[in-house]
């Protein structure tokens, strides 16, 4: 199709192209070189089948925003299938009577796709463009008061207009291109559109010389842009169309998402503590940034974000990538950088406002896990500068010197059993399960009412159990997400020597707190526990028959789900069902608006629990006017921190005589 010189340019435009491209993609490939922790890419590459998986099914889209993420997907379909177009039509350009496969019915398929996702991707980008540039959608947008760095500021919505215009001129033009070849030889209804678009041509009284003319000027434009944008992309969020699979590729599977690998604290060459800048966080966590869609989806339900605080998990990858593009060059040649992250990807108070519910992380359709960022700072900022919450002082010093962040004695830890028949590990010596009470368990009120019916439970069912008592000591949880690792993996020596000292390899617990540090946290420490929550404990026994409870509760009740057990833990069912055990009415059980994988934090997670961040909203509050709009007379809990923040925003909102919050074990023991 083209003419000899025509070719001869498009050879030396693409060794052009390809030169650039080698430049700027080295360039992106070092940045992310300077990384901790180096990914393991023949791992990656294994992985292959995973990443590719995510890419072909654009199904991480579907999580949230349904209907968005269709179009999407639409859009990445069309352009995926695009990549094989492209490599047609340079054939079709470059090989004189090149086509392919003329009349016959697998041709006849292939250019049928190509017409209509042809319509599908200039229809989807064009809503895109018209969602973020003349509808404002607030869901795309980064609200005051979270940091957002200027260069961020400018080049989000110059980035989404460049991309959005080279993918509507390039199918565009592609599909324009089409309608003049058909002009030239004729209608082909398995190209609808372009035949249909043939048709303007020849109303308008267009000679084959223009055809001729158009169609040329439409293969250059198409493939022209292609050459031009490749060695921009690294600089583009169109990156993500590859870095997003490579990131899954990439990923190391983590026992949950706040569970870190363990620090050496006793290492001799250590000389930096979690990460104070851009190359002390891990490789695959420079991948993020470039991986990072722009879609903040993941800021939907951030309970810190939505109740007017500094932080926006969204924003941390954004402000990263802007800060790649801004110091490509420096980054790339190995330059260190000087700023902190903490003054440039996220202030300290939005580091402190993230409640760890893990929803970022479980959201985002390319894999990125910006509270991960979080947890490595906060480390840097404890360790390394001393520079926290004072109210996070007051609980450390709390649980170093009584072993529970309430600062009670452990003298008093076992106190809850008393008048209670709870065999204790210490008289008893070995049993099949410890039952882990927790601080809370032992200390807080309402904590030791929920105790108290879990014991109850057990004993009903002729369980095998025994507790630590003043033998038990914190998990290290609270200190470990603040940042303090030193403190935790104190606490976890601790606890670790009395589980091999009575032969503990099961664990019940109530507070998902403790469940994730027992079971995962000193996991990677190397001992493996059974832990089980007292959620699907409890549902265990009600299956076996061991329990029976009566069903009776008559009062419409909803669900809060602890972020520790849902999202952290992949649990939504079998608290439901406990409560559907005690219910006389299945129906009287109302789930709130934000519910189960969509579920709103109560605020407590990350350590939030001890210390109060004042900007905007507080999150426990906004919790509970949801349970409020249910009209329900109960809210039920499985968490302990869920608990306490539940009942003080039940006083806060005037609803301390019409409602009630109880825990899933406080219904089925008084029903035993």
């Amino acid at each position: 199709m083209l003419y000899p010189l025509e070719r001869i340019i498009f050879v030396l435009a693409v060794f052009v192209s390809v030169g650039l491209s080698w430049v700027t993609f080295s360039k992106m490939f070092k940045v992310i070189s300077r990384g901790t922790d180096p990914i393991d890419w023949k791992k990656a590459l294994a992985n292959f089948p995973k990443g590719f998986g995510v890419f072909l099914s654009q199904r991480t889209l579907f999580k949230t925003r349904p209907f968005i993420g269709g179009i999407h997907a639409a859009v990445a379909w069309g352009f995926t299938l695009y990549m094989a177009v492209n490599v047609v039509d340079i054939l079709y350009g470059m090989i004189p009577g090149f086509h392919f496969l003329p009349n016959n019915i697998i041709g006849d398929i292939y250019r049928f796709f190509v017409d209509i996702f042809s319509l599908l991707v200039i229809g989807g980008v064009k809503y895109f463009i018209i969602r973020r540039f003349l509808a404002n959608d607030q869901k795309l947008i980064v609200n005051k008061p979270v940091l957002l760095s200027e260069s961020a500021k400018k080049g989000m919505r110059r980035d989404s207009f460049i991309v959005g215009m080279f993918i509507l001129c390039h199918v565009g033009f592609r599909l324009i291109g089409a309608s003049f070849e058909i002009s030239l030889h004729g209608s082909d209804w398995s190209q609808p559109a372009a035949t249909v678009l043939s048709f303007v041509w020849t109303w308008l009284g267009m000679a084959d010389g223009s055809f001729v003319i158009g169609e040329h000027i439409s293969w250059w434009l198409a493939l022209g842009l292609i050459l031009a944008f490749l060695p921009y992309f690294p600089y583009s969020k169109h990156a993500h169309l590859f870095m997003g699979p490579l990131n899954y590729m990439a990923t190391k599977e983590r026992r949950s998402p706040a569970t870190l690998e363990i620090m050496d604290l006793e290492a001799e060459d250590a000389e930096q503590f979690g990460a104070s800048k851009l190359e002390h966080l891990p490789q695959k966590e420079l991948l993020d940034g470039y991986a990072c869609i722009m879609c903040s989806r993941c800021q939907d339900l951030c309970p810190a974000y939505t109740t007017g605080k500094e932080l926006s998990p969204s924003a941390i990858e954004i402000n990263k990538r802007y800060y790649f593009n801004e110091h490509l060059t420096s980054l790339a040649k190995g330059e260190e950088t000087t700023e902190p992250l903490h003054k440039w990807m996220l202030s300290e108070e939005a580091l402190w406002s993230c409640t760890t519910c893990g929803f970022c992380v479980d959201v985002c359709p390319v894999g990125n896990e910006p509270m991960v960022d979080i947890l490595r700072i906060r480390q840097d900022l404890v360790l390394m500068e001393s520079k926290f919450p004072q109210d996070a002082m007051d609980v450390f010093n709390k649980i170093e010197t009584y072993g529970n962040p309430w600062g009670m004695s452990p003298q008093d830890r076992e106190k809850w059993i008393e008048g209670q028949n709870v065999p204790v590990m210490r008289e008893k010596g070995t049993a099949e399960y410890l039952y882990w009470a927790g601080c809370a368990g032992a200390y807080d009120d309402r904590g030791k009412d929920i105790s108290k019916s879990i014991v109850k439970i057990l004993n009903k069912a002729n369980v095998d159990y025994a507790v630590l008592g003043n033998e038990e000591t914190c998990t290290g949880d609270s200190a470990r997400r603040i940042g303090n690792e030193y403190l935790f993996q104190m606490q976890a020596m601790q606890n670790m020597e009395n589980f091999e000292k009575y032969g503990v390899k099961k664990i019940i617990t109530q507070c998902p707190h403790c469940l994730t540090t027992l079971k995962n946290d000193y996991g990677e420490i190397g001992i493996e526990l059974e832990v089980i929550h007292h959620s699907q404990f409890i549902d265990q026994l009600l299956a076996e028959g061991k329990i029976k409870p009566e069903k009776n509760l008559t009062d419409k009740i909803t669900f809060h789900d602890a972020c520790y057990v849902g999202r952290h833990q992949g649990e939504y069912e079998a608290p439901r069902d406990v409560l559907q055990a005690v219910m006389a009415d299945k129906n009287n059980l109302i789930e709130m608006k934000r519910t189960k994988d969509q579920s709103f934090c109560c605020g407590a997670g990350g350590g939030n629990m001890w210390y109060e961040i004042n900007t905007g909203k507080r999150i426990n509050i906004e919790r509970f006017e949801e349970a409020i709009e249910t009209g329900a007379k109960k809210v039920a809990t499985s968490c302990n921190f869920c608990m306490i923040m539940m009942e003080d925003a039940r006083k806060v909102t005037g609803q301390d005589e019409t409602m009630e919050v109880v825990d899933i074990a406080e219904l089925v023991a008084e029903r035993l």
